[in-house]
Protein backbone atom coordinates (compact mmCIF):
# COMPACT_ATOMS: atom_id res chain seq x y z
CA UNK A 1 0.00 0.00 0.00
CA UNK A 2 2.76 2.46 0.95
CA UNK A 3 4.76 1.80 -2.21
CA UNK A 4 1.67 2.00 -4.37
CA UNK A 5 0.90 5.42 -2.91
CA UNK A 6 4.23 6.70 -4.24
CA UNK A 7 3.73 5.08 -7.63
CA UNK A 8 5.78 1.89 -7.15
CA UNK A 9 4.31 -1.55 -7.81
CA UNK A 10 6.09 -4.14 -5.58
CA UNK A 11 4.51 -7.12 -7.35
CA UNK A 12 7.53 -7.91 -9.60
CA UNK A 13 9.77 -8.64 -6.59
CA UNK A 14 7.31 -10.38 -4.26
CA UNK A 15 8.40 -14.03 -4.10
CA UNK A 16 5.44 -15.38 -2.14
CA UNK A 17 2.37 -14.43 -0.12
CA UNK A 18 1.09 -15.88 3.13
CA UNK A 19 -2.67 -15.80 3.56
CA UNK A 20 -2.32 -18.19 6.49
CA UNK A 21 -0.17 -17.64 9.57
CA UNK A 22 0.26 -20.31 12.25
CA UNK A 23 1.15 -18.88 15.67
CA UNK A 24 2.57 -21.37 18.17
CA UNK A 25 2.99 -20.56 21.86
CA UNK A 26 2.93 -22.45 25.16
CA UNK A 27 -0.87 -22.64 25.04
CA UNK A 28 -1.02 -24.33 21.64
CA UNK A 29 -1.26 -23.50 17.93
CA UNK A 30 -3.51 -20.83 16.47
CA UNK A 31 -4.26 -20.37 12.77
CA UNK A 32 -4.90 -16.91 11.32
CA UNK A 33 -6.23 -16.74 7.76
CA UNK A 34 -7.31 -14.05 5.34
CA UNK A 35 -8.31 -13.87 1.70
CA UNK A 36 -5.79 -11.03 1.37
CA UNK A 37 -2.05 -11.49 1.96
CA UNK A 38 -1.08 -11.13 5.63
CA UNK A 39 2.65 -11.33 4.89
CA UNK A 40 4.41 -10.57 1.61
CA UNK A 41 7.82 -12.22 1.24
CA UNK A 42 10.68 -10.64 -0.69
CA UNK A 43 14.38 -11.24 -1.13
CA UNK A 44 16.14 -8.18 0.27
CA UNK A 45 18.79 -7.97 -2.45
CA UNK A 46 16.14 -8.14 -5.18
CA UNK A 47 13.80 -5.75 -3.36
CA UNK A 48 16.51 -3.18 -2.56
CA UNK A 49 17.86 -3.28 -6.11
CA UNK A 50 14.35 -2.82 -7.49
CA UNK A 51 13.83 0.33 -5.39
CA UNK A 52 17.28 1.61 -6.38
CA UNK A 53 16.49 1.21 -10.07
CA UNK A 54 13.23 3.12 -9.63
CA UNK A 55 15.10 5.91 -7.85
CA UNK A 56 17.68 6.05 -10.65
CA UNK A 57 14.83 6.33 -13.15
CA UNK A 58 13.74 9.46 -11.27
CA UNK A 59 17.17 11.04 -11.67
CA UNK A 60 18.76 10.21 -8.32
CA UNK A 61 22.57 10.22 -8.14
CA UNK A 62 24.06 7.08 -6.60
CA UNK A 63 27.57 6.23 -5.39
CA UNK A 64 28.93 3.20 -3.57
CA UNK A 65 30.85 4.19 -0.44
CA UNK A 66 30.98 3.62 3.30
CA UNK A 67 30.34 6.40 5.82
CA UNK A 68 33.28 6.81 8.17
CA UNK A 69 32.40 10.02 9.98
CA UNK A 70 30.20 13.08 9.75
CA UNK A 71 30.44 16.73 10.73
CA UNK A 72 28.03 19.62 10.39
CA UNK A 73 27.74 23.35 11.01
CA UNK A 74 25.14 26.07 10.48
CA UNK A 75 25.40 25.92 6.69
CA UNK A 76 26.18 22.36 5.59
CA UNK A 77 26.77 18.70 6.41
CA UNK A 78 30.01 16.89 5.52
CA UNK A 79 30.04 13.11 5.09
CA UNK A 80 33.51 11.54 4.98
CA UNK A 81 33.53 8.19 3.23
CA UNK A 82 36.22 5.66 2.36
CA UNK A 83 36.40 6.85 -1.24
CA UNK A 84 35.38 10.50 -1.11
CA UNK A 85 33.93 13.36 0.93
CA UNK A 86 30.39 14.60 0.31
CA UNK A 87 28.96 17.99 1.26
CA UNK A 88 25.29 18.89 1.20
CA UNK A 89 22.70 21.10 2.84
CA UNK A 90 20.72 18.23 4.36
CA UNK A 91 21.13 14.53 5.15
CA UNK A 92 18.40 11.90 5.47
CA UNK A 93 20.28 9.13 7.29
CA UNK A 94 19.21 5.58 6.47
CA UNK A 95 22.37 3.70 7.39
CA UNK A 96 20.81 0.94 9.47
CA UNK A 97 20.79 -0.21 13.07
CA UNK A 98 24.57 0.27 13.33
CA UNK A 99 24.23 3.81 12.01
CA UNK A 100 27.45 5.82 12.06
CA UNK A 101 25.37 8.98 11.74
CA UNK A 102 23.05 8.09 14.65
CA UNK A 103 26.13 7.51 16.81
CA UNK A 104 27.66 10.81 15.69
CA UNK A 105 24.53 12.64 16.87
CA UNK A 106 25.14 11.28 20.38
CA UNK A 107 23.00 8.13 20.42
CA UNK A 108 23.95 4.84 22.05
CA UNK A 109 23.24 2.58 19.09
CA UNK A 110 23.43 -0.58 21.23
CA UNK A 111 20.72 0.60 23.63
CA UNK A 112 17.17 -0.72 23.18
CA UNK A 113 17.97 -3.32 20.53
CA UNK A 114 16.94 -6.93 20.06
CA UNK A 115 18.97 -9.51 18.15
CA UNK A 116 17.98 -11.81 15.31
CA UNK A 117 19.68 -14.57 13.31
CA UNK A 118 18.37 -15.84 9.99
CA UNK A 119 19.24 -18.08 7.07
CA UNK A 120 17.81 -19.06 3.71
CA UNK A 121 17.12 -22.78 4.16
CA UNK A 122 16.37 -25.36 1.46
CA UNK A 123 14.17 -28.46 1.38
CA UNK A 124 10.48 -29.27 1.73
CA UNK A 125 8.30 -27.86 4.51
CA UNK A 126 4.92 -26.09 4.66
CA UNK A 127 4.53 -24.00 1.52
CA UNK A 128 1.05 -22.66 2.25
CA UNK A 129 1.64 -20.98 5.63
CA UNK A 130 4.01 -18.72 7.52
CA UNK A 131 5.02 -20.14 10.91
CA UNK A 132 5.64 -18.00 14.01
CA UNK A 133 6.78 -20.12 16.97
CA UNK A 134 7.26 -18.59 20.44
CA UNK A 135 8.28 -21.87 22.07
CA UNK A 136 11.78 -22.06 20.58
CA UNK A 137 13.27 -18.97 22.24
CA UNK A 138 12.34 -16.86 25.28
CA UNK A 139 11.16 -13.28 24.85
CA UNK A 140 10.96 -13.66 21.09
CA UNK A 141 10.04 -16.09 18.35
CA UNK A 142 11.34 -18.21 15.52
CA UNK A 143 9.86 -18.05 12.05
CA UNK A 144 9.59 -20.03 8.85
CA UNK A 145 8.45 -18.07 5.79
CA UNK A 146 8.23 -19.96 2.45
CA UNK A 147 9.91 -18.10 -0.41
CA UNK A 148 8.95 -20.62 -3.12
CA UNK A 149 11.08 -23.07 -5.14
CA UNK A 150 12.07 -25.00 -2.00
CA UNK A 151 13.48 -21.96 -0.19
CA UNK A 152 12.53 -20.78 3.30
CA UNK A 153 13.42 -17.69 5.28
CA UNK A 154 14.09 -19.17 8.72
CA UNK A 155 15.22 -17.25 11.77
CA UNK A 156 14.85 -16.47 15.44
CA UNK A 157 15.05 -13.26 17.39
CA UNK A 158 14.72 -12.10 20.98
CA UNK A 159 14.91 -8.93 23.06
CA UNK A 160 17.46 -10.87 25.15
CA UNK A 161 20.82 -10.67 23.41
CA UNK A 162 22.69 -13.88 22.73
CA UNK A 163 24.47 -15.84 20.02
CA UNK A 164 21.59 -17.92 18.66
CA UNK A 165 23.51 -19.19 15.61
CA UNK A 166 23.83 -22.80 16.81
CA UNK A 167 20.27 -22.78 18.15
CA UNK A 168 19.00 -21.62 14.75
CA UNK A 169 20.95 -24.29 12.86
CA UNK A 170 19.53 -26.97 15.16
CA UNK A 171 16.04 -25.61 14.57
CA UNK A 172 16.50 -25.68 10.78
CA UNK A 173 17.72 -29.28 10.94
CA UNK A 174 14.75 -30.33 13.10
CA UNK A 175 12.48 -28.96 10.37
CA UNK A 176 14.21 -31.28 7.90
CA UNK A 177 15.79 -28.37 6.04
CA UNK A 178 19.37 -27.47 5.11
CA UNK A 179 20.66 -24.16 6.36
CA UNK A 180 22.46 -21.62 4.19
CA UNK A 181 24.66 -18.76 5.35
CA UNK A 182 23.60 -17.64 8.84
CA UNK A 183 23.46 -13.89 9.38
CA UNK A 184 22.92 -11.98 12.61
CA UNK A 185 21.76 -8.40 13.01
CA UNK A 186 20.42 -6.04 15.69
CA UNK A 187 16.82 -4.82 15.61
CA UNK A 188 15.90 -1.54 17.33
CA UNK A 189 12.90 -1.77 19.65
CA UNK A 190 12.75 1.91 20.66
CA UNK A 191 13.37 5.11 18.71
CA UNK A 192 16.65 6.97 19.19
CA UNK A 193 16.76 9.68 21.83
CA UNK A 194 18.24 12.13 19.30
CA UNK A 195 16.47 11.91 15.95
CA UNK A 196 17.40 15.23 14.35
CA UNK A 197 19.73 18.18 14.16
CA UNK A 198 18.96 21.23 12.05
CA UNK A 199 20.18 19.53 8.89
CA UNK A 200 20.09 15.79 9.67
CA UNK A 201 17.21 13.39 10.34
CA UNK A 202 17.37 9.68 11.15
CA UNK A 203 15.04 7.24 9.42
CA UNK A 204 14.40 3.49 9.49
CA UNK A 205 16.65 1.38 11.71
CA UNK A 206 19.06 4.32 11.99
CA UNK A 207 16.30 6.15 13.86
CA UNK A 208 15.28 3.07 15.83
CA UNK A 209 12.05 2.59 13.88
CA UNK A 210 11.06 -1.09 13.85
CA UNK A 211 8.14 -3.00 15.28
CA UNK A 212 9.24 -4.43 18.66
CA UNK A 213 6.49 -7.06 18.55
CA UNK A 214 7.19 -8.51 15.10
CA UNK A 215 10.69 -7.18 14.44
CA UNK A 216 9.52 -5.91 11.03
CA UNK A 217 11.41 -2.85 9.85
CA UNK A 218 11.11 -2.54 6.07
CA UNK A 219 7.73 -0.78 6.21
CA UNK A 220 8.92 1.68 8.86
CA UNK A 221 12.12 2.40 6.93
CA UNK A 222 10.14 3.31 3.82
CA UNK A 223 7.51 5.18 5.83
CA UNK A 224 9.96 7.37 7.76
CA UNK A 225 11.98 7.92 4.59
CA UNK A 226 8.85 9.24 2.89
CA UNK A 227 8.10 11.45 5.91
CA UNK A 228 11.65 12.85 5.81
CA UNK A 229 11.29 13.70 2.11
CA UNK A 230 7.94 15.36 2.81
CA UNK A 231 9.41 17.33 5.73
CA UNK A 232 12.24 18.58 3.51
CA UNK A 233 9.86 19.53 0.74
CA UNK A 234 7.73 21.58 3.16
CA UNK A 235 10.69 23.25 4.84
CA UNK A 236 11.79 26.82 4.42
CA UNK A 237 15.06 26.21 6.22
CA UNK A 238 16.97 23.96 8.65
CA UNK A 239 14.75 24.74 11.65
CA UNK A 240 11.66 23.85 9.63
CA UNK A 241 13.21 20.59 8.41
CA UNK A 242 13.86 19.23 11.90
CA UNK A 243 10.58 20.48 13.35
CA UNK A 244 8.49 19.25 10.43
CA UNK A 245 10.03 15.79 10.56
CA UNK A 246 9.49 15.43 14.32
CA UNK A 247 5.87 16.52 13.95
CA UNK A 248 5.26 14.06 11.13
CA UNK A 249 6.96 11.14 12.87
CA UNK A 250 5.40 11.74 16.31
CA UNK A 251 2.29 9.55 15.71
CA UNK A 252 4.58 6.70 14.62
CA UNK A 253 6.72 7.11 17.73
CA UNK A 254 3.61 6.84 19.92
CA UNK A 255 2.42 3.81 17.93
CA UNK A 256 5.71 1.94 18.30
CA UNK A 257 5.91 2.88 21.98
CA UNK A 258 2.58 1.09 22.47
CA UNK A 259 3.93 -1.81 20.43
CA UNK A 260 6.82 -2.16 22.87
CA UNK A 261 4.41 -2.82 25.75
CA UNK A 262 2.34 -5.14 23.57
CA UNK A 263 5.52 -7.12 22.88
CA UNK A 264 6.23 -7.48 26.61
CA UNK A 265 2.69 -8.70 27.13
CA UNK A 266 2.81 -11.08 24.17
CA UNK A 267 6.16 -12.75 24.93
CA UNK A 268 6.02 -12.40 28.71
CA UNK A 269 2.58 -12.49 30.29
CA UNK A 270 0.69 -14.24 27.49
CA UNK A 271 3.30 -16.83 26.46
CA UNK A 272 5.48 -17.48 29.51
CA UNK A 273 2.79 -17.16 32.19
CA UNK A 274 -0.71 -17.60 30.76
CA UNK A 275 0.47 -20.00 28.06
CA UNK A 276 1.77 -22.47 30.62
CA UNK A 277 -1.69 -22.44 32.17
CA UNK A 278 -3.20 -23.32 28.80
CA UNK A 279 -4.59 -19.84 28.16
CA UNK A 280 -3.70 -17.26 25.52
CA UNK A 281 -5.04 -14.03 24.03
CA UNK A 282 -4.81 -15.78 20.66
CA UNK A 283 -7.79 -17.93 21.70
CA UNK A 284 -10.03 -14.86 22.12
CA UNK A 285 -12.38 -14.13 19.25
CA UNK A 286 -11.12 -11.20 17.25
CA UNK A 287 -7.45 -11.46 18.23
CA UNK A 288 -6.63 -13.14 14.93
CA UNK A 289 -8.19 -10.26 13.02
CA UNK A 290 -6.19 -7.75 15.04
CA UNK A 291 -2.93 -9.63 14.45
CA UNK A 292 -3.36 -9.92 10.70
CA UNK A 293 -4.39 -6.28 10.38
CA UNK A 294 -1.28 -5.18 12.27
CA UNK A 295 1.04 -7.49 10.32
CA UNK A 296 -0.41 -6.31 7.02
CA UNK A 297 -0.10 -2.65 8.07
CA UNK A 298 -3.82 -1.90 8.00
CA UNK A 299 -4.11 -0.76 11.65
CA UNK A 300 -1.86 0.69 14.36
CA UNK A 301 -1.36 -0.56 17.89
CA UNK A 302 -3.62 2.01 19.53
CA UNK A 303 -6.53 0.33 17.73
CA UNK A 304 -5.28 -3.09 18.81
CA UNK A 305 -5.12 -2.14 22.48
CA UNK A 306 -8.58 -0.55 22.39
CA UNK A 307 -10.05 -3.65 20.78
CA UNK A 308 -8.28 -6.01 23.20
CA UNK A 309 -9.45 -4.03 26.23
CA UNK A 310 -12.97 -3.94 24.83
CA UNK A 311 -12.96 -7.70 24.21
CA UNK A 312 -11.61 -8.39 27.71
CA UNK A 313 -14.24 -6.16 29.32
CA UNK A 314 -17.05 -7.79 27.36
CA UNK A 315 -15.78 -11.26 28.23
CA UNK A 316 -15.39 -10.31 31.89
CA UNK A 317 -18.85 -8.79 32.10
CA UNK A 318 -20.33 -11.87 30.43
CA UNK A 319 -18.73 -14.13 33.04
CA UNK A 320 -20.00 -11.89 35.89
CA UNK A 321 -23.53 -11.80 34.49
CA UNK A 322 -23.60 -15.58 34.11
CA UNK A 323 -22.48 -16.06 37.70
CA UNK A 324 -25.05 -13.52 38.90
CA UNK A 325 -27.90 -15.15 37.01
CA UNK A 326 -27.03 -18.61 38.29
Amino acid sequence: MLLQNVGIDPEPVIRNYCGKVVVVNNAGSFVITDSRPIISIVSRDEFDNYLLLRALDEGVDYVVDRVMRISYDEDSVKIVGVNDTYIGKYVIASDGANSVIAKALGNDIRANTAIAFMTIAHGNYFDDACIIDMTRIKWGYSWVFPRGDGEYDVGMGSIHWGNYRTQLINYVNKLGLREGVVLGHPIPIKHRKILTTKRIVLTGDAGGFADPTTGEGIFYAMYTGALAALALRKSGGPQDFSRNYLNLVDPLIRNLSLAYYVSLGTYGIDNLIMGRLGMSAFSIDGTGNLIKNVMSGRVWYSQVIKSMVKSSLIKGLTVIMRKTLT
